[in-house]
């Protein structure tokens, strides 16, 4: 069953809305970071992240009755918890780890999703976009991993990296009982 406009406008607006705050939290932390490879990474990811929130934007339906910045929310409570609590770690290996290994895995694996419910014929723009988005997405994941393993290279490193995974991960975890 192909998505309804509504349902396709409310995963594009969450879409835009990760895309947004992740071009504000990587931005932000361009200037703390003293890795010279990271940061510039960091520096040209947030550009990244700003024009995939315009191309998620520019998806969002415009009519007369749709407010479209209304449809520019987090698409979970849990995922606007995981973007405050990533936009707080101070540690380059903490934030790559968290950038990388959680939050673009789970935007790759939203992408993902939203095309396998999307239907070729009403989200012809949404698939180009998904595509298009998609490739980008995994080109950054792929670089940001190697950069961090080029800093796990102690014990402490490590440590902290799976630290910043499992804080981040135990946010969208169901909680027990």
């Amino acid at each position: 069953m192909p998505l309804t406009l509504d349902d396709s406008a409310r995963l594009s607006g969450g879409h835009c809305w990760v895309e947004r705050r992740l071009f504000e939290i990587t931005g932000r932390w361009v200037r703390s970071t003293p890795e010279p490879e990271a940061k510039l990474m960091l520096d040209r990811h947030s550009q990244h992240h700003a024009w995939r929130a315009s191309q998620w934007w520019d998806r969002l339906p415009v009519l007369d009755d749709v407010n479209r910045e209304a449809l520019v929310a987090p698409p979970a409570e849990a995922v606007s918890e995981l973007m405050d609590t990533l936009a707080l770690f101070e540690l380059t290996v903490a934030r790559l780890a968290g950038l990388y290994r959680v939050a673009l895995a789970r935007v790759h694996v939203s992408y993902r999703s939203h095309e396998r419910l999307a239907g070729p014929v009403a989200d012809g723009s949404v698939l180009r976009t998904l595509d298009i988005v998609g490739r980008d997405v995994i080109r950054d994941w792929t670089e940001g991993e190697a950069v961090l393993q080029s800093l796990l290279i102690t014990r402490r490193a490590v440590d902290e990296g799976a630290a910043a995974v499992a804080s981040l991960e135990g946010l969208l975890a169901e909680p027990a009982g």
